[in-house]
């Protein structure tokens, strides 16, 4: 089994690297533009969306990108099944994961008396989004607001399927909510695909788990999955739970309970 123990010994690491360092970021994208991160700000689309129809002659990568952008920031991020989690401190009925509706909204109980509106908010503006709005029921309100991305792992893990993350987990929590990998899975052998297509692996995606790179940093979309494949092996046990405890530790495990 190639490099299993390093790279677990490396992801670990980096996780908690992160955890004491919440404001690392990798100076270079994996993959696209930045204007497709899940936590892109508003700020930086209008300036991208600025760029782009400054050029005169823009290629067709350049104008689908333009409309994209344009699109995103009319429409915002929410879409109909996504699901968001909302932890209101003293309002356990607020403190919850709601799933935005037909009409991009999320239904909310009591206190409030009206659901909150989600047509044209990014993912980067939901937690102030969601104070601004439950304050109109509650003074001062001590919200924390993320959505959950939907990402399915497939191969050599224990859970199988597709798990809803914040966009700001790390890809190492990605097999932690799949219950982590078999004796058999190869860490050399790990993809992750977009429509069938592999988008990132190899060295690039030990690069992404070694860095302790998150789900938004990596430019994951919707439905990406990674891929673990097998090598044969065995001997991984004990080295899956090094990295269980060190990723808890780091704080490597929220939103997993609110898995889909």
């Amino acid at each position: 089994m190639k490099h299993l123990s390093l790279a677990v010994l490396t992801v670990a690491a980096a996780t908690f690297a992160t955890f004491a360092n919440p404001t690392h970021a990798s100076a270079q994208e994996i993959r696209g533009s930045f204007a497709n991160r899940l936590l892109a700000t508003r700020a930086a689309l209008e300036s991208e969306w600025r760029r782009l129809s400054a050029d005169p002659s823009p290629n067709d990568a350049d104008h689908r990108l333009s409309a994209e952008i344009r699109a995103r920031l009319e429409q915002g991020d929410f879409r109909p099944g996504d699901r968001v989690v909302l932890e209101v401190v003293d309002e356990p009925a607020l403190t919850d994961t709601f799933t935005v509706t037909g009409a991009r909204t999320l239904p909310m109980p009591p206190p409030a008396t009206e659901p909150m509106a989600l047509e044209g908010v990014l993912r980067s503006e939901l937690e102030d989004h969601a104070r601004d709005f439950l304050n109109r029921f509650l003074v001062n309100a001590s919200v924390r607001a993320h959505s959950l991305v939907r990402l399915s792992v497939h191969g050599e893990v224990a859970r199988g399927g597709f798990h809803g993350l914040p966009p700001g987990a790390a890809l190492a929590d990605l097999l932690v909510a799949a219950g982590g990998t078999t004796p058999d899975a190869d860490a050399d052998e790990m993809y992750i695909a977009r429509n069938g297509e592999k988008i990132l692996e190899n060295e690039e995606l030990q690069t992404a788990f070694a860095q302790g790179r998150t789900i938004d940093q990596a430019l994951l979309q919707e439905g990406d999955q990674l891929i673990v494949q097998d090598d044969g092996g065995g001997g991984f046990q004990d080295n899956l739970r090094f990295l269980w405890v060190i990723v808890s530790l780091a704080g490597g495990i929220y939103g997993l309970s609110r898995a889909f």
